[in-house]
């Protein structure tokens, strides 16, 4: 059986006693000199390094701690130790340049509160609380005979709490909470923490009972369902010296597995969707990419320019290119839409704009096109690459003669 603490430093300070007798018999007034020193040495370190730490004839304040003082079952007196905050006389704990009036600090001897044990006694209390660690709940419980008054991270668990579908989902939220009067904290309500946690979880249902399941389960009202619950919850904290700094809601899930599956399939559809969606959105793309380069290798043929110099006047003024360029662009153009649709290509219709001199919208969004389908064509020449050449996506090189000829054909095609 294990002694305690009072017994095992009594057992030592009783030897030395003994040991002190020895000398002051064998020696005389130089050993009880010696005797005196002796036991009131060991008498220190044990009061010190044994019974200090079990709040037995004095106690150490620990940083970011309150320690309670109990005459019989009565409170009688509290101390904290945190940097930057003191206690008032009201047991309020406040920042260092607060006005309010400061409560006396206790005598203390290298860091050990001396008081009048057993007649007094530091406070302690049964503390139950749950952490969440990697997304796993974990329940705490024990005896503390401190106040933590630092700010601390509890875990709330909110079960099968009914959408506005009646559809019941589990919430995890932690909850940061810090407690600036440990007095109120402590004997102004049984246990505040359970406290907290019902009015939390009544707040939480409450705020889901009013919207509907794919709402919640989306995440999209995260900061909707924080302020609810910190407004619904906060001012009756505070009336027991505790307030929330943050709230975060850490998972939400269906209490029925069948309702959790099919969440996570609806969710997995509608990510291939979105991906499907955006493929599509690149290969269109591409293909207008295409088709612009085509033009411009047209565009230059038929001016005599080369493609670099079109793209340095593309860069430099669009609606200038338009106004010097307008017909060979449109006839270009057309000639690639009639050359792809005869192709077995969808039929891509890009209508030039009538304003020759503001640089519309359409044109300026197709010359972007072109300039990207030259940046494209340009890399392509330095980098060739040999397992994807042009003609196996079907795209249409033409040599100057063809050009040329489509060019007139198409001049043709449009007078009649």
């Amino acid at each position: 059986m294990e002694k305690s603490p009072f017994k095992t430093g009594g057992m030592i300070i009783v030897v030395a006693i003994i040991i002190g007798i020895v000398l002051g018999l064998l020696f005389g007034s130089l050993g009880v000199l010696a005797a005196v020193i002796l036991i009131a040495a060991v008498s220190f370190l044990v009061l010190y390094l044994i019974w200090a730490p079990h709040g037995i004839f004095a106690f150490f304040l620990e940083e970011g701690y309150a320690k309670i003082i109990m005459e019989g079952n009565s409170f009688h007196d509290m101390h904290i130790k945190k940097e930057g905050k003191y206690l008032t006389p009201k047991y309020d704990i406040v920042n260092e340049d607060s006005k309010d009036p400061r409560k006396k600090l206790p005598f203390t001897i290298f860091g050990m509160v001396p008081y009048l044990w057993p007649f007094r006694n530091v406070y302690t209390y049964n503390q139950k609380w749950v952490k969440f660690k990697d997304g796993v709940k974990e329940k705490r419980e024990e005896v503390l005979d401190h106040v933590i008054i630092m700010p601390y991270v509890y875990g709330v668990i909110v079960r099968a709490a009914e959408t506005l579908g009646k559809i019941p989902i589990d919430m995890m939220i932690e909850v940061e909470a810090e407690i600036f009067n440990p007095y109120k904290a402590m004997f102004q309500i049984k246990d505040w923490n359970a406290a907290m946690t019902l009015w939390i979880e009544g707040a939480s249902r409450d705020f889901v009972s009013k919207n509907t399941y794919e709402q919640i389960i989306r995440g999209e009202l995260s900061k909707n369902l924080k302020d609810h619950i910190i407004g619904n919850v906060e001012e009756t904290l505070k009336q027991y010296g505790v307030k929330i700094n943050n709230l975060t809601v850490v998972q939400v899930t269906p209490s029925d597995a069948e309702y959790e599956k099919a969440t996570q399939q609806r969710i997995i559809e509608e990510r291939r969707k979105e991906a499907t969606i955006v493929r599509a959105e690149a290969d269109a793309q591409k293909e207008a990419i295409a088709r612009m380069g085509s033009a411009l290798q047209m565009v230059a043929s038929a001016t005599g320019q080369t493609v670099e110099k079109l793209n340095k006047e593309l860069e430099t003024d669009p609606s200038v290119l338009l106004t010097k360029y307008k017909e060979q662009f449109t006839v270009a153009m057309d000639l690639v839409n009639r050359n792809m649709a005869i192709d077995g290509k969808a039929y891509f219709e890009m209508n030039m704009p009538n304003n020759t001199s503001g640089g519309g919208t359409d044109f300026s969004n197709m010359l972007g096109a072109i300039i990207a389908a030259n940046k494209i064509i340009e890399q392509q020449k330095k980098e060739p690459s040999k397992s994807d050449p042009p003609s196996s996506k079907g795209e249409k090189v033409y040599t100057k003669q063809e050009i040329d000829d489509l060019i007139a054909w198409g001049k043709k095609q449009r007078k009649q």
